[in-house]
């Protein structure tokens, strides 16, 4: 009898040996198949000979040989699979690739891989996974279980779309958090999982610094720094001196200070503003971190190796050592401190009227945490007199500065991150949602205008922008389309920051604000580093880099040695290529950051939302499929599901072009920005609720 799954599998073998022509027995132990399944291969050959998939000669058989078939190199990506969809993609230029849950070999995801595209359709390409060229994770981070007496791992990432198999468990025991060294990767047609030993035991599923640190593993962020980094460290001195000093614009005398979230350990931006009768002088000054690392020492390739500094609750992994990040670059008060400073000069009116950067010595007058601001413009706590009038004048050209911002098409989206509480013991007691304050704003403002001049300085060389291109149109119109199914009328314009703009300026309340900021947001781009400038689309800047951040971002790093060479008037200390390669290392090292980041707050959520089971909550729907209505918590910056085979009303019909589900009997809708009440049910790798009637 022909056997589908065994011809599938008949032709894969013919595939990666086309060197080889197979008599049947041959085949036959090729393939490992018992004597009950011979007749079938007999079957099975003949069918795919007759239809000409394979190849058959003297009753040899061999595998077909395609002359135009194409093959490309590209990073498999399994989220759809997390989702319990039926395939996958593989990333790869100039557009992905389409492959089925049956086509990707041992393809883990983001293995670099070769994938043999088949057929195009509807423009799209469909392909197989021919070879895994690379792969992305050797270890692998889980949760160990021992099942009817096997011994498995559940990864922690969702991507990592099967269990493995242990075969040394070393002193783990069953739900603790372990890290497994992979031996072997298993076989899709033979039903063999992955395999591998565990090499580290992290400790108890469920501990929140053992999550934290099972994330860090996932990822190997490093933990520790080199020792010929840590020995670099005793050449550099904490005293700077007069020589030094001579070559600098001495600030000492000039009112300044750093505005911080309360809990900042590195302060490497201070700024002040003079006021005198002819208008305003902005100076913001940036911890000069190029002066102690030369693009040749240690610290600058580790730093490079890193790519930026790694924010987790309660604990940072720093691109650069403590010395450098919180003693010897930090802008802390009282302390003289040399920094790189540009320099705003605007009128009465606070129209800007020249700019400068240069080499400068500061020491901060004061420390304030942004709360603490904040309540000084609400007038709520007082503060000495020329830090009152500098503060006040700077709300002031802050608040020119957004109204600039916004004409040019800057798109302000209302997307709030989440606050964790914790007690003593480090476990989570809250969360809230943050908040931009006029602090926050006034900090952003004062950052972009140093920014967005730094990138202008060095446009005339090879330099890093960060750049965020402009979203396709169909997109757009595709965004317009759905919520005009909620009777939000958006006009289509040449200029798409006004179009956006204009969308969220008529979104009627916050709810739909948590919903279509959201969208928007997912319509638009990615920002990334890049050599060319394309231009910064969210922010409406023709010019931009990150300059004002060298104490965790090594782009920032990057772009003072630039400038400092620049000042100089030495050459620029990179060539074309090496700041092509640095730009790609910042955008996937922030991609790694953004997402191991990502990771940790959702365990701690989860962590959290287990012990409340059973409690009820009013929530908002903010997505829509097939499969859920997905919700957001009013009291919680909380996400979860209610599955639509739990809605026991009607049956109900998914609508996606207006993202809503509709009863076939009664007619009930469920769409997005919708009240409800819920109650949580259980809570697994997601949170998941019940609809209360």
């Amino acid at each position: 009898m022909y056997d589908k799954k065994l011809a599938y599998t008949i032709k894969k073998v013919l595939e990666e040996t086309p060197h080889i022509q197979y008599k049947i027995k041959e085949l036959s132990q090729a393939l490992g198949l018992r004597k009950h399944k011979y007749k079938d291969l007999i079957d099975t050959l003949f069918t795919l000979a007759k239809e000409r998939e394979i190849n058959q000669k003297n009753r040899k058989y061999y595998a077909v040989k395609t002359k135009h078939s194409q093959h490309i190199i590209g990073i498999f990506d399994a989220t759809t699979l997390a989702r319990n969809r039926t395939f996958a993609f593989v990333k790869a230029d100039p557009e992905d690739i389409f492959v089925s849950s049956e086509d990707i070999l041992t393809a883990y995801h983001n293995d670099k891989i070769e994938v043999e595209v088949k057929y195009q359709r509807n423009g799209k390409k469909y392909g197989i996974i021919t070879k895994v060229l690379e792969r992305a994770n050797k270890r692998i981070v889980g949760t160990f279980q021992e099942y009817k007496g096997k011994n498995y791992i559940i990864p922690d990432n969702s991507r990592i779309h099967t269990n493995f198999s242990v075969n040394d468990i070393s002193t783990a025991h069953s739900g603790e958090k372990v890290v497994l060294d992979v031996t072997n990767w298993g076989s899709k047609e033979y039903y063999k999982l992955p395999a591998g030993n565990i090499t580290e035991v992290l400790g108890k599923a469920g501990n929140p610094d053992v999550e934290v640190l099972s994330v860090i593993k996932q990822y190997d962020l490093p933990l520790e720094f080199p020792q010929a980094v840590i020995e670099e460290l005793s050449d550099i001195s904490e005293e700077i001196s007069d020589d030094i000093i001579s070559k600098r614009k001495d600030l000492r005398d000039l009112l300044t200070f750093t505005i911080d979230p309360a809990s900042a350990k590195d302060f490497d931006d201070a700024i002040s503003l003079a006021k005198d009768e002819n208008g305003y002088t902005l100076y913001v000054h940036i911890a000069d971190v190029a002066q102690y690392i030369s693009t040749k020492s240690k610290l600058f390739e580790e730093a490079a190796k890193r790519g930026n500094s790694y924010y987790f609750p309660k604990r940072v992994i720093p691109m650069l050592p403590e010395k450098i990040s919180n003693k010897i670059c930090s802008l802390r008060p009282f302390e003289d401190k040399l920094t790189l400073t540009v320099q705003t000069r605007y009128n009465t009116d606070l129209k800007l009227i020249s700019q400068t950067a240069y080499e400068s010595i500061i020491c901060s007058n004061a420390r304030f945490n942004y709360e603490e601001i904040d309540e000084f413009f609400e007038g709520k706590n007082n503060l000495e007199l020329d830090i009152s009038e500098t503060l006040n004048n700077m709300h002031k050209l802050s608040t020119k500065l957004t109204e600039n911002r916004v004409k040019s098409g800057y798109l302000k989206l209302n997307i709030s991150e989440t606050v964790f509480i914790f007690d003593d013991e480090g476990h989570v007691t809250d969360l809230e949602r943050s908040k931009e304050t006029d602090s926050h704003k006034l900090i952003e403002n004062f950052m972009l205008v140093a920014n967005e001049f730094i990138a202008k300085e060095l446009s005339a060389g090879n330099t890093i922008y960060r750049i965020h291109e402009k979203p396709e149109e169909e997109r757009i119109i595709k965004l317009k389309e759905e919520v005009s199914g909620y009777n939000i009328k958006v006009e289509m314009d040449n200029n798409l920051n006004f179009v956006l703009q204009n969308l969220l300026n008529v979104l009627p309340d916050e709810n739909y604000h948590r919903v279509f900021d959201r969208k928007i947001l997912r319509s638009m781009k990615k920002a990334k580093y890049s050599v060319e400038n394309l231009g910064h689309f969210g922010l409406a800047m023709r010019y931009y880099t990150h300059f004002t951040s060298p104490i965790r971002r090594i782009s920032d790093l990057i772009i003072h040695h630039q400038l400092k060479n620049k000042l100089n008037s030495k050459q620029n200390p990179f060539s074309s290529s090496h700041l092509f390669k640095m730009a790609k290392i910042a955008t996937d090292r922030e991609l790694i950051a953004d997402e191991s980041e990502r990771e940790v707050d959702l365990k701690n959520k989860t962590i959290f939302m287990k012990n409340k089971v059973g409690e009820e909550y009013s929530a908002i729907i903010i997505g829509v499929n097939k499969n859920s209505l997905i919700i957001e918590l009013d009291k919680y910056p909380v996400t979860g599901l209610i599955t639509i085979s739990s809605l026991s009303d009607d049956r109900y019909e998914f609508f996606p072009q207006y993202s809503r589900i509709i009863g076939k009997q009664k007619g009930k809708i469920y769409k997005l920005t919708d009240k409800l009440s819920v109650q949580l049910s259980s809570v697994d790798d997601d949170v998941h609720f019940k609809l209360l009637k």
